[in-house]
C-alpha cells in the first residue's frame, strides 16, 4: 500500500512554475534578476549565491508582501482535493521543493501535510513585520531532489516500493526515479514525461488518484 506521496511545489500543487520569476515580477525587480540567471541557469554561480542575488533584490521587502503574493498564486484543480484523499487514507504528504521553504510551510499550514524541504530567505526587524535582509541558506541545488527524498525514505522507513513522486520539471525526475510511481503534471518538457509512469497533460491533479489506481491498484485499491 502506498505509504508516502512527494509532491513538488510550484507548478504541481501550486499553478505558477517558477516562484523567483513570479516574485521579481510582482516586485518590480525581473530586469534586474535576469542579469544573473542565465549564469544560474548554466551552473556558472552556485545556487545558494543565485539565492543570494535573488534576496538581495528583494531586500527590505516586508514579509507579510511576500507571503500575500505566494498566497495569491493559485492552487492547481484538485491539490486540496487529493491532499485530503490522501490523508484520509493515512498516507503521509510530504513537499521537495527547490523553491522558498516559507512558501512551502505556507501550504503545509494551509493543507496539513509534512514534512516540507526547500530552500530559505532571511528576515530581519523586531517588528510583527520583518523585512527580507538578503540572506538564505540553500539547503539544496534543484537538481539534488534525488538525495533529499532518500533521506527523508529513510527516516520515514518508507521504501521506494511505497512511494509515490508527483512532479512537472527535470529537476524531479530524480523523484520519479526513486518512487514506484510517478507522475507527470502538464510536464515542461518530454523527457519529463517519459520518465515518468503517468502524465497529466493538463494543469489539473484531480485525475491522479484514478490514473493512480488503473495503473498500480496495489498502492491504491
Amino acid at each position: 500500500m502506498l505509504k508516502l506521496a512527494v509532491f513538488d511545489l510550484d507548478g504541481t500543487l501550486k499553478q505558477i512554475p517558477d516562484p523567483y520569476i513570479y516574485l521579481h515580477q510582482h516586485l518590480g525587480t525581473l530586469p534586474a534578476a535576469e542579469a544573473f540567471t542565465a549564469r544560474g541557469l548554466s551552473g556558472e554561480i552556485d545556487y545558494e549565491e543565485w539565492l543570494r542575488l535573488d534576496a538581495g533584490l528583494w531586500r527590505g521587502t516586508p514579509r507579510s508582501v511576500i507571503e500575500r503574493l505566494l498566497r495569491e498564486n493559485p492552487y492547481v484543480p484538485g491539490a486540496r482535493e487529493t491532499v485530503a484523499a490522501l490523508k484520509a487514507r493515512d498516507v503521509r504528504v510530504a513537499i521537495i521543493s527547490s523553491g522558498l521553504l516559507l512558501h512551502a510551510k505556507m501550504v503545509a499550514t494551509e493543507l496539513g501535510i509534512g514534512p516540507v524541504f526547500g530552500n530559505e530567505i532571511f528576515f530581519d526587524g523586531n517588528s510583527a513585520d520583518p523585512v527580507v535582509s538578503g540572506r538564505v541558506r540553500a539547503h539544496f541545488a534543484m537538481h539534488e531532489k534525488g538525495l533529499v527524498i532518500e533521506r527523508l525514505q529513510a527516516q520515514l522507513d518508507v521504501s521506494p516500493a511505497a512511494c509515490l513522486a508527483v512532479g512537472d520539471t527535470t529537476t524531479d525526475i530524480p523523484l520519479f526515479e526513486r518512487a514506484a510511481v510517478g507522475v507527470a503534471v502538464n510536464p515542461s518538457k518530454p523527457e519529463v514525461a517519459a520518465a515518468a509512469d503517468i502524465t497529466l497533460p493538463g494543469l489539473d491533479l484531480r485525475p491522479l488518484l484514478d490514473r493512480l489506481h488503473q495503473h498500480a491498484p496495489h498502492l491504491w485499491p
